[in-house]
């Protein structure tokens, strides 16, 4: 696991801090899922303001305070940008391997393995990415040591509310390791060109910045679809 090089983080330190916000639940089914996000979007219970609601609320902090605001905050949390809003977020939830980031105002990242999957309070909203070499028993290209070529599927709504499909071809071609400057820390990563060929004949690409050892995602910036959004996420206190 790697050490942190600034402001005293260790990886190790957000291990067992999470109990006050972010709790650890079983695997759920997809549909439990969406149930999931939207109990964490939803922001009241029977008219009130849910106590959940509230914590992020005031946990939120705008792109110019989140350093300060990271380093106060003992709990694992994210610096995010979505070109409609950024800030530092904390985790929200964990279902085996996706984690929930509640971002106010019903806004929601959701990544999985580490890496984007889904969005929710967006003009256009990523509804769902799958990898389908992943379903069975193979991990994503990150998680790989030797990435392979993959296939991708994106569901997404746009501004008009229609559901969007498109499939990909990927590529994931990761470089040496180099410095790395995060919210709390400068670490050692590796960084990987995600090109995605859209069967639309579009191309769009991406950057994850991985450790060497676990290869678990320390920052990532990607369009989640040809014309959509570009998300961008940093890991201030991991969870892992």
């Amino acid at each position: 696991m790697p050490h942190a090089t600034a402001n005293g983080l260790q990886s190790e330190a957000a291990q067992g801090r999470l109990s006050y916000v972010a709790k650890q639940i079983a695997p759920l089914p997809a549909w439990s899922i969406g149930l999931l996000m939207l109990f964490l979007l939803g922001g009241c219970v029977n008219g009130r303001t849910s106590a959940t609601a509230d914590v992020f609320a005031e946990v939120f902090a705008p792109p110019d305070d989140q350093t300060s605001r990271a380093a106060d905050i003992p709990f694992a949390s994210l610096s995010i940008d979505t070109g409609e809003r950024s800030g530092l977020v904390v985790l929200g939830a964990i279902s085996g391997s996706n984690t929930f980031w509640p971002t106010g105002h019903h806004g929601l990242i959701s990544l999985r393995h580490d890496g984007l999957q889904a969005t929710a309070g967006l003009s256009e909203d990523l509804l769902d990415t799958r990898y389908p070499q992943s379903e069975k028993d193979t991990p994503p290209p990150w998680r790989q040591k030797s990435p392979r070529s993959f296939d991708l599927i994106r569901t997404w709504q746009d501004t008009e509310g229609l559901i969007q499909t498109l499939s990909a071809d990927g590529q994931l071609t990761c470089g040496p390791a180099k410095q790395r400057k995060l919210p709390l820390a400068t670490l050692k990563l590796e960084p990987c060109t995600l090109t995605l060929d859209w069967q639309d004949g579009r191309t769009t690409q991406g950057t994850l910045w991985r450790a060497p050892d676990s290869l678990h995602v320390w920052a990532g910036e990607e369009q989640a679809w040809p014309d959509g959004p570009t998300i961008r996420w940093e890991v201030a206190r991991p969870w892992w």
